[in-house]
């Protein structure tokens, strides 16, 4: 958060600390303008404006400050200045105070002529001001004014109001009698000139009677435009920021013709009007000037034209200059006022609290009564209570008005004087910060931040360490300063990050902290998880309705705000008083009150039916505002509210309104408007009949209109839109807006024969731009600085983003949203940058709810998967779609469409394109690979009733099941990991061990945790064989007795070691501590509480496996280590019944979830399966309880290592040495499930009674998991279906779970660190799997002449197709396997050298067959020289003796006192020994590698001689020694590497830590010192490139060491390897960091970046191809990937991409007909 500046600090205090009185206004994101005038003679302007300017307008402030723009023009498109109501004047002033409220800067605009406009009636006059007037009148203008003008003794004072037209002339609106209405309408005008002559001779009268001022006699004679006038400039503040006036003078007007002069002067009687003009200059000339500055009037002077007056050709110049003018000032003043703005209004928390606060004042001015609740309130801030309280109840009862109220009066609950209590208040879901969890607490703790002098900058990105930063800010409140937190509407959070789950509510609160929360009762089980949560049942406070008595009080006191009332008929003749007694929530009330304030003193009785319930109430206000304003209008304009998804700007109703043809054949019956759209003034009729109904709130960055009660959303969804038909067009209708399809082009309409023969008009065709904005994906604005620098504001088209995948969807317009939408790669990766990835997955999920697609499916499982990636950088959209979908491109056109796009677009961002698929393809059964985690996951538990997934490592991590998104991270930071996790039933909380001997026990509600050391007592003994044995000593730094296993009830948890175990209460506090005399597998707490504890009953090694594991399982009692409590629980212990051991059973056991059925192998019976039931024994029935032999349930003759029940306890699963035996309750037959010949079962490590094998939920399935597969069998039959690769690391834990839409899921995980979730319904589906290595890749090497990469692992040395990606052989001198150090491979790749099991192998890759093979022992580098006819084979193990004669070998010294290396040459392919060389070195172990200088002129070793490096030289040809070169210049340390200087055949570089120095080994000098290079060098010799470890990367000259471009700024990355290099052809430069998992690549020319790609896995080798065109990559997991390289600047690039692909489409073509060929069946004759 920004400091602010001194002159705001006391402003910012005051909102801060949730003071409520002389609130700042609000920050609009609105340009709203309010334009005035005369109607007829500024036609043209304001039509130009409304055809050129304002669509300008729009984008701009779109486009620039990402502000909505607003024009009212309340003359616009009205045809008559008189309506039926007379509220045109009313709502121009409302309009007015509107614009002044919301607007950033501009908010009323005057253009004034010479025309002084339309004087209307007055609308409502007081009854004693009334009353004088007709005093005054003639009998005549008595008898009419008497007529027209009716008493309402419902307002406070009285008043005579102007009734409508229609109640006398009953056809003025009847548009189906069109003579009848022009007949009412004329008599209107000549009654209204009668009325108006009439009051103001009156007016007139009683002025001169001294009973009317001046001003009241004004008020009966001035215009709408001056009254407009006055409330928009005269009577506003800040003028000059704000308005601007435009002056018009006509010279010349030829008042003769009237037909045109009466447009732009005032005539009475064909004379201009004197009186008029008088007010008109006053006003104009006089009060106006008084008030602006000279500089915000702009005056025109222009001639008369006998043409129309004004003619748009003869006052072309003036109309551009007007209308530019007008286009400039507005953005002159819109900048100023955005500027203004800047200040508190772009601190985001200020405006956030502002907003709040807001909302408290508007909430808690309606509130009456409820003295009970808001006593009960006061008694929970007074008390010292330290858990929150809950308000509930159902929708519309009243919570949020009831919690405003409680913050308006808290604070004078408190009686300290020297007290300041801070109000932090939030109405969850009405602003962008408060609708999700994640930005909700980062802005309360920055509130909370500033009040107690603390620094943001503290406050935690990632969601588990800002939920604990909130809970220990809270800490921080004191009695001087106490904190009281209200959030309103729990249910309206988003239930991203797992926001519902509650686990951020702190349920114990510090000390001078309360927190008070609402929620309705049912929706997403919010209130039961805070019942859960919250202990004490006081602090839940239920808000019932209003109750009869005081829902009256609560009208009573509406009524007389708004100074009205009822008569006392009408509020109990009237159903008032009976209808509040059937119904009183606070919802309902209002519904009345809209109703009956309505009512005047006259009003009909039979008019005055009042609904029975809220949604009927809710009809009839809606029935009302249709017939009012047009059945038509009303229905369109809410059915877009309601059709949308998250509410309408206003400026998008009035275009969606505007391009609906059925609305404008409606308001243009009669006539025809210059340009067709909405008038603004029907909008804003129907939306003051619909008062804080249709609320504004911020969606998408903009202010928008919505429905704020849930009721109004559903009546509206029913009443509008329950056709189907016509709810599909009003949501094609809106696609089409926001797809921008009819944006600056004219949309076709008809006109309707009515208007044809009224207007002349012969074809029924036209068309009419609606000026409607454009709909770019992103707004890009480019900012030029003083200092020519030019930068460039991106903004994301958040609405388009948002709405048009869910119109389209429910538009059923499926053509639209794959082109535009799913399949689309720009709309796509602008949502991914500006949303989180989950929101653009559900568009996914949303079109497969209304049509499945296979390619829809496809795509969103693919987002999926790479969820972890695209999370964190959403331009790895390209690289991901690619690797994952290109195996569909030549079958799915769609996909294909999206890859082209991806492979054109997607280079904007991503210059590393997949070469082939080199990821998880969708399709198969992977639906997620969780990847959060360090290190290895050892428990994983299914909670929040299957939505989510808990898993451990090093810390605690929860997922959200249905998008794969980290809901939560709990760090205990402790050393080492987790390795057993348990969870308590209700899971609230859970018990994990640590591999340090440590025990955590976590609430899983709240994320506390409590982390202590085992210790045992000193003097505890242990039995048996480990009787000897310390238990607190450790060996080696291991636990000499480590725990081994845990065990969480509700109430208790266990921990055990091999033979002590430890029951604490769920708040780990100690029960007892026991030691056994066995060895203990198993424990369990069950209620009692008792213990279960499982042991083996012979004394055998702990991790021993023997054939027959002899079992034993007893129970206890919990005892306690206090004497007194002890004796009191040995007399409970009486009168509850214990259960009794078993023994004489083995190898592996399985209990039903009662405890009244165990299933194991009896001693005497062999591995036969046997059922023993829990009875009472036959002794003492009523204390104590045996395991009884109940019958045998199967003979079995395999060992058994372990027994599971299924889900529903109907099957029982064996796990044996060949596979799995299935028993089925229900049939009690047996079916084996036998696994693959090769693969076996094995139990190792300490003895448990469990295995990684499951049921799947639906018991269709069984699973099981062998090293690191997974392993299918269908239980009916027994047949493996289908078997799961894609953990590289040993699987740890299996789980299955059963989802809505029918997902069968099995979750495991693995020593790989991830989390890989399953769905069994793909189980049999043809998963496209890419080939990887079993182990991490060591090397990598390429041929870019025979197309082929050769990658080598520990045990695996494979040759793959670099064009297609496809493993085409592996290489092994033993059919058995081998075990491989290192490879090398000619460039031509005709050759292959392997270092594999102790020998040398040379293979002629043509062939892939053995050409050579030599014992050698140790090897640990190849050097292909001498233009690759030889190869140097360098090993520390003495070589084998070698017949030859003496010049064939050279010894590097005569005495070879230490340790030495071996290099060995041998000829290609024959594998002759050319040569030998011996060289002594320091350390065996870490020997230096050799390099060859260029052009194959040296060989360079480091030696040791007499204890000092030197470098020792050899020619590569004959292996003679040349010389020794001394390393004794200044500053030497330890070489760590050699490297090759390209084009210099006497230069090579020695690397050390601190620098690099050039030796030339000829000449034996110091060529040059790098003082920063790590050895990276291009092919021409003339750049290097300094990556330092703690970031970075520059490129340097050679020669001079002088840095001439920086690639990556020193930025703190943390200290992390990394690794740079040139590609061979020097264009480019390759960066991989190992902290980031990221590859970049970057233009070497320019320093451009091309890709910065996340990399699935670590990277240990990467190497480009000699062409530079592709990378090639290989990872920890043994994955390849290659990558083309493809610059978007380069033609070349692109021809070569696609000359690839063409390529591979066409092998896919190949491949697949053959396929089907294959599978087609042979046809005989």
């Amino acid at each position: 958060m920004p400091e602010p500046n001194s002159t705001d600090t006391q402003l910012l205090q005051h909102v801060f600390y949730g003071k409520l009185d002389n609130l700042p206004s609000l920050a609009s994101k609105i340009v709203r303008i309010f334009t005035s005038s005369t109607f007829t003679d500024t036609s043209m302007e304001r039509n130009s404006l409304m055809q050129h300017i304002y669509p300008k307008l729009k984008d701009f402030c779109r486009e620039k400050h990402g502000l909505e723009f607003q024009v009212v023009d309340m003359r616009w498109g009205v045809r008559d200045e008189a309506t039926d109501d007379h509220k045109t004047t009313e709502l121009c002033m409302q309009e007015i105070d509107n614009c002044q409220r919301v607007s950033v800067g501009p908010n009323f605009v005057v253009f004034l002529g010479q025309k002084y406009g339309y004087r209307p009636l007055p609308t409502k006059v007081e009854e004693a001001e009334f009353l004088m007037i007709l005093s005054v009148s003639s009998p005549e203008d008595a008898k009419l004014l008497s007529q027209w003008y009716k008493l309402d003794s419902n307002h406070i004072p009285s008043l005579f109001c102007l009734q409508p037209v229609s109640s006398i002339f009953t056809n003025f609106t009847n548009k189906a009698h069109p003579r009848l209405m022009e007949e009412d309408q004329s008599q209107w005008w000549e009654t209204m000139g009668k009325l108006n002559r009439a009051v103001r001779f009156a007016a007139l009268e009683l002025m001169n009677q001294g009973k009317f001022t001046a001003h009241d006699n004004h008020r009966y004679n001035w215009s709408v435009t001056e009254q407009e006038v006055v409330r928009g400039i005269l009577k506003a503040k800040d003028i000059v920021d704000h308005t601007v006036a435009f002056f018009r003078h006509i010279e010349n007007i030829n008042i003769s013709l009237l037909r045109h002069s009466m447009k732009f002067i005032d005539i009475v009687s064909k004379q201009v009007d004197e009186e008029a003009q008088r007010m008109l200059s006053d006003l104009r000339d006089v009060r106006v000037p008084a008030a602006l500055p000279e500089t915000s009037i702009i005056r025109y002077s222009i001639e008369w034209s006998d043409e129309d007056g004004l003619n748009k050709n003869f006052h072309a110049e003036y109309l551009e200059n007007f209308i530019n003018t007008f286009h400039d000032r507005i953005v002159e003043l819109i900048d100023r006022g955005v500027g203004q703005q800047k200040g508190l209004a772009s601190n985001r928390v200020y405006s956030e609290i502002l907003q709040q606060l807001h909302v408290v004042n508007y909430f808690s001015q309606d509130f009456q009564g409820r003295t009970e609740v808001l006593e009960r309130v006061r008694n929970y801030i007074q008390s010292t209570s330290k858990q929150p309280l809950v308000l509930w109840g159902e929708g519309g009862c009243g919570k949020s008005s009831m919690l405003a109220k409680i913050v308006t009066d808290s604070e004078s609950w408190f009686s300290s004087k020297n007290c300041s209590p801070i109000r932090l208040v939030r109405f969850l879901g009405t602003t962008p910060d408060s609708s999700s969890i994640g930005p909700l607490l980062r802005s309360v703790c920055q509130q909370i931040s500033f009040l107690y002098d603390l620094p943001d900058s503290a406050i935690p990105v990632e969601l588990s360490q800002l939920t604990l930063h909130f809970k220990r800010l809270l800490e921080k409140a004191t009695t001087e300063k106490p904190l009281c937190i209200f959030f309103d509407s729990l249910d309206q959070l988003s239930s991203a990050d797992g926001a519902h789950s509650m686990s951020w509510l702190p349920p114990t609160l510090p000390n001078h902290v309360k927190l008070i929360v609402s929620t309705l009762p049912g929706i997403y089980n919010i209130l039961n998880t805070l019942r859960n949560l919250i202990d004490s049942r006081e602090n839940f406070v239920q808000i019932k309705p209003l109750g009869e008595a005081l829902g009256k009080t609560v009208l009573k006191a509406w009524l007389a705000r708004n100074h009205r009332t009822i008569s006392d008929a009408q509020w109990f003749g009237e159903l008032v008083h009976e209808r509040l007694a059937e119904c009183n929530t606070p919802l309902y009330v209002k519904l009345v009150y809209d109703e009956i304030t309505l009512w005047k003193s006259f009003t009909k009785t039979q008019e005055k039916d009042l609904a029975k319930t809220v949604s009927t109430s809710i009809n009839k206000l809606l029935g009302r505002i249709e017939n009012q304003h047009g059945h038509i209008l009303v229905e369109h304009a809410l059915s877009y509210i309601t059709a949308s998804k998250s509410g309408l700007s206003e400026a998008e109703l009035e275009d969606l309104i505007s391009l609906d043809e059925t609305v404008l054949n409606d308001v243009y019956q009669y006539h025809l408007p210059p340009i067709r759209r909405i008038p603004p003034l029907l909008w804003t009729r129907i939306r003051n009949d619909l008062p804080n109904y249709l609320v504004e709130r911020e969606a998408d960055g903009v202010s928008v209109v919505s429905w704020y009660h849930r009721q109004f959303a559903e009546v509206s969804q029913e009443r509008y839109l329950s056709n189907p038909e016509e709810r599909r067009i009003y949501h094609s209708n809106m696609a089409d807006y926001y797809l921008g399809m009819w944006a600056g082009r004219p949309k076709p309409f008809q006109f309707s024969e009515n208007q044809k023969r009224m207007f002349n008009i012969t074809s029924p065709d036209g068309e009419a731009d609606r000026k409607v904005p454009a709909q770019p994906l992103i707004f890009t604005t480019s900012n030029a600085a003083e200092t020519a620098t030019v930068t460039s504001t991106v903004r994301y088209n958040l609405r388009k983003l948002s709405e048009l995948p869910f119109q389209l969807i429910r538009a059923q317009r499926e053509d639209d949203l794959y082109s535009n939408v799913l399949f689309y790669y720009d709309f796509l990766h602008a949502k991914l940058s500006c949303m989180p990835l989950n929101l653009c997955i559900f568009d996914y999920e949303s079109a497969l709810e209304y049509a499945f697609d296979k390619e829809v499916k496809l795509v969103g499982d693919a987002l999926r998967l790479s969820s972890s990636v695209l999370a964190s950088d959403p331009n790895n959209l390209a690289c991901q779609i690619i690797g994952r979908l290109l195996p569909f491109y030549t079958t799915c056109s769609k996909i294909a469409s999206l890859i082209d796009q991806c492979e054109s677009t997607g280079l904007q961002v991503m210059g590393l394109v997949p070469a082939f698929n080199t990821l998880a393809s969708p399709g198969g059964p992977l639906v997620y690979s969780l990847e959060a985690h360090q290190f290895a996951i050892y428990g994983l538990e299914v909670v929040s009733s299957g939505q989510s997934l808990l898993t451990v490592s090093n810390k605690f991590i929860v997922f959200d099941l249905s998008s794969g998104d980290i809901v939560r991270t709990i760090d205990p930071k402790i050393e080492g990991i987790m390795t057993y996790l348990s969870i308590a039933p209700d899971q609230r909380h859970c018990v994990t061990i640590t591999i340090s001997n440590q025990y955590i026990m976590c609430n899983l509600l709240t994320g506390d945790f409590i982390l202590r050391d085992f210790k045992p007592p000193a003097n505890t003994q242990l039995t048996g064989e480990n009787s000897n044995k310390n238990i607190n000593k450790t060996n080696n730094g291991a636990p000499a007795d480590p725990l081994l296993g845990a065990f969480a009830s509700n109430t208790h948890f266990a921990i055990w070691t091999s033979r002590i175990y430890q029951v604490f209460t769920n708040r780990a506090e100690l029960l007892t501590t026991q030691t056994t005399r066995f060895q203990i597998i198993q424990i369990e707490v069950l209620e009692g509480p008792q213990l279960e504890i499982v042991c083996r009953s012979e004394d055998v090694k702990d991790d021993q496996d023997v054939a027959r594991d002899r079992l034993l399982i007893d129970y206890c009692f919990v005892p306690t280590n206090d004497r007194h409590s002890d004796a009191n629980n040995n007399k409970e212990n009486d009168s509850r019944s214990l259960i009794g051991g078993r023994k004489n059973i083995h190898s592996a056991l399985v209990l039903t979830r009662d405890k009244r059925r165990m299933y194991t192998c009896c001693e005497i019976n062999d591995f036969n399966i046997e059922v023993y039931l829990n009875k009472p024994h036959p002794l003492h029935p009523t204390t104590q309880r045996i395991w009884a032999f109940d019958h045998q349930l199967f003979e079995n003759k395999d060992r058994i290592f372990s027994l599971i029940l299924s889900e529903d306890e109907n099957y029982l699963m064996a796990v044996i040495f060949k596979g799995f035996k299935i028993f089925s309750f229900r049939s009690y037959l047996w079916k084996t499930c036998s696994l693959p010949s090769s693969v076996r079962n094995i139990m190792s490590g300490a003895k448990r009674l469990t295995y990684t094998a499951a049921f799947s939920q639906d018991n269709r399935y069984c699973i099981a998991c062998v090293k690191s597969t997974v392993y299918v069998f269908e239980m009916e039959w027994g047949d493996l279906v289908a078997s799961f690769d894609s953990h590289f690391g040993r699987i740890l834990v299996v789980k299955c779970l059963s989802t809505g839409g029918g997902n069968n899921y099995v979750i495991t995980t693995g020593m790989d660190k991830t989390t890989k979730v399953w769905n069994l319904q793909n189980a049999k589906e043809k998963s496209i799997s890419t080939t990887q290595l079993d182990k991490c890749i060591e090397m990598i090497h390429i041929s870019t002449d025979a197309h082929i990469i050769l990658a080598q692992s520990r045990t695996q040395l494979c040759i793959f197709d670099m064009r297609t990606g496809y493993l085409i052989g592996q290489l092994s001198a033993n059919p058995h396997g081998s075990i491989y150090q290192c490879t090398a491979l000619c460039t031509n790749g005709l050759f292959a050298a392997s270092a594999e099991s102790g020998n040398v192998v040379l293979y002629d890759m043509e062939e892939k067959k053995t050409a050579f093979i030599t014992p050698l022992k140790s090897v640990f580098q190849f050097l292909l020289h001498s233009s690759e006819t030889m190869i140097l084979v360098l090993t520390t193990e003495p070589a084998p003796k070698v017949a030859g004669s003496a010049s064939n070998s050279t010894l590097a010294s005569n005495n070879q006192s230490g340790p030495s290396i071996r290099a060995i040459s041998y000829g290609i392919p024959d594998g002759d020994i050319m040569y030998e060389i011996v060289s002594s070195v320091k350390r065996v172990n870490n020997p230096k590698k050799v390099v060859c200088t260029a052009e194959d002129t040296y060989f360079v070793f480091i030696e040791d001689k007499k204890g000092h490096d030197i470098l020792a030289i050899y020619d590569p040809m004959t292996g003679d020694h040349v010389h020794n070169i001394k390393l004794n210049y200044a500053s030497y340390k330890d070489i760590t590497s050699m490297v090759t200087i390209p084009k210099q055949p006497y230069l090579i570089g020695l690397i050390d830590a601190e620098k690099g120095i050039v030796m030339n080994v000829r000449d034996k000098k110091v060529h040059l010192t790098i003082p920063k290079w790590s050895g990276q060098i291009s092919s021409d010799g003339k750049y290097g490139l300094y990556a330092p470890t703690r970031g970075g990367l520059d490129i340097f000259e050679f020669r001079s060491g002088k840095v001439v471009r920086t690639l990556i700024g020193k930025v703190a990355e943390g200290v992390f390897d990394v690794l740079a290099f040139f590609t061979p052809t020097n264009e480019h430069v390759v960066y991989y960091h190992k902290g980031k998992r990221t590859i970049r690549l970057f233009r070497a020319e320019d320093g451009k970046q091309l890709a910065d790609m996340k990399c699935p896995t670590k990277v240990r080798q990467a190497t480009a191809t000699q062409d530079g065109r592709a990378l090639v990559v290989g990872y920890e997991d043994g994955a390849i990937q290659m990558f083309l390289i493809v610059d978007q600047d380069r033609e070349s690039d692109i021809e070569h991409l696609k000359s690839w692909r063409k390529y591979q489409y066409q092998k896919q073509i190949e491949n697949a007909q053959e396929e089907t060929a294959e599978n087609q069946p042979e046809h005989t004759l």
